[in-house]
């Protein structure tokens, strides 16, 4: 079975679904478990259906946000509103839920970001998506493993990714500001959300092959507490739960 999906008329299939509900099941545990927690959340394809069961939910008086902080990963630089991540996540999620104003953050809008997750008592489950070139968040290629909130400039592949998105290719930003791969290193929990049978490859080199910065997830090897969930057949040693 399939249905389309309103973001960028994607088609998403019951993997989707199966791996949205554990995705949202994690992000649910963590705030009953401690609902001050601090979470870092993603953009992109992949959280939508996560999103939209964690807003149902809360609708539906199971979830409670209020003591919550939730950390956007990353954003564009000189980018129309409409297409920013804070609006990503305000329509697909924030607008849903019981956040208060001041317990939602992005990068662009402080200039000490790691300081503000540190007030917070650190990042208890930061959720990540992958590029097809291995960058998580907004981390490319060649970006240092100490590396914290930090301006990037985006590669030319993750422009074309993101191109979909917006209603011509000349309006994708060439320049974002992301958390760093030490920000996302030091949470308690990280899940790698990954959609698309295209990401197999990479999600395989990046969890078995060598650790280096020319694929940034690879860093994620280190990570002792792992979860990847994904709409497709991963090799058993993949840390899937």
């Amino acid at each position: 079975m399939t249905v389309l999906n309103a973001l960028g008329g994607q088609v998403l299939t019951d993997r989707y679904q199966e791996m949205s509900i554990k995705a949202a099941k994690a992000v649910a545990s963590q705030l009953k478990q401690k609902p001050n927690s601090a979470l870092g959340l993603p953009t992109g394809r992949s959280p939508v259906g996560c999103y939209k069961l964690l807003s149902e939910w809360t609708r539906s008086g199971n979830l409670d946000w209020s003591k919550a902080n939730c950390f956007a990963l990353d954003d564009y630089l000189h980018v129309e509103e409409e297409f920013s991540f804070a609006r990503f996540l305000e329509d697909h999620l924030f607008k849903n839920i019981n956040l208060p104003a001041n317990q939602k953050h992005n990068p662009c809008w402080v200039d000490d970001y790691d300081g503000v997750i540190a007030r917070s008592g650190g990042l208890d489950l930061v959720m990540v998506g992958i590029g097809r070139n291995g960058h998580i968040a907004f981390n490319e290629p060649g970006t240092p493993v100490e590396s914290w909130t930090h301006c990037v400039g985006l590669t030319e592949s993750t422009r074309q990714a993101n191109a979909p998105l917006f209603p011509n290719a000349t309006m994708v930003p060439s320049g974002a500001v992301s958390i760093g791969l030490s920000t996302i290193f030091s949470a308690r929990k990280v899940i790698l959300l990954v959609s698309g049978e295209n990401k197999r490859d990479i999600v395989i080199r990046s969890l078995s092959g060598p650790i280096t910065t020319e694929v940034p997830a690879s860093c994620l090897q280190r990570h002792t507490n792992l979860q990847v969930f994904a709409d497709f057949e991963l090799p058993d040693h993949i840390p899937q739960h």
